[in-house]
């Protein structure tokens, strides 16, 4: 009866007289966002995840924790992006809330299968990408390189035309690209007077010179 009572209902649904399309309750069924303040984990590495995270608003980095005691961000997922669980039975890093954000968590049935994204891939290309600029460039070419990578990702700031929110603090620009804090605070300077940026606040970008920025990126003076 309660099979049957169900089908009526969704029946209901898709009659004339409701408006709702499939398209519409597939929607509404959908999972809910779940908001994760700044600075909180959404897992830990070495734990379980049988869920894919896709993120809605926000930053989230993935992390690993080097013997010494210090981190190396692995990568950024931004919104729209969703991260996979890992093939193995633990989490090979910490995914971490950069700003505050909003996700929807999947249910998978326990670790992924061989033929479905991994999270551990998903890392592992962006650490590829990562070590080989860091062979190849200099901190402040990475910086720039990490600057232009990062520029279609962040969303405008309403109160400075042509600005955008720079989400991701000086010292997780330093973590993943490997190199000091001081280095990016002076670098970034440089890069405003050089007139390649400008920074009306901490947390707002203006690219004023992309084409430098890029030659700079590729190891060229920046003068």
């Amino acid at each position: 009866m309660l099979t049957e009572s169900a089908s009526l209902d969704e029946g209901k649904l898709f009659s004339s007289n409701n408006r709702l399309s499939r398209n519409d309750v597939s929607e509404f069924r959908r999972p809910s966002a779940s908001f994760i303040p700044r600075g909180r984990a959404l897992f830990w590495e070495g734990e379980e995840e049988a869920h894919k995270i896709e993120i809605v608003q926000g930053v989230v980095r993935a992390v690993r924790l080097l013997e010494n005691g210090n981190r190396q961000i692995l990568a950024f997922y931004w919104p729209g992006d969703v991260v996979m669980p890992t093939h193995s039975t633990h989490q090979q890093f910490t995914a971490e809330a950069v700003t505050d954000c909003r996700v929807i968590r999947s249910k998978v049935s326990g670790v992924c299968r061989s033929d479905e994204p991994c999270g551990a891939h998903q890392v592992l290309a962006d650490t590829l990408t990562l070590v080989m600029t860091m062979s190849q460039k200099n901190c402040v070419a990475r910086i720039a390189w990490l600057l232009l990578r990062i520029r279609r990702h962040l969303p405008p700031d309403s109160k400075r035309p042509e600005a955008l929110r720079l989400q991701l603090p000086r010292a997780d620009i330093a973590d993943h690209v490997g190199t000091s804090l001081e280095t990016v605070c002076r670098t970034l300077a440089e890069f405003k007077a050089k007139k390649l940026i400008d920074l009306p606040n901490r947390k707002t970008i203006r690219f004023t010179n992309l084409e430098g920025l890029a030659r700079v990126s590729n190891g060229r003076s920046i003068d």
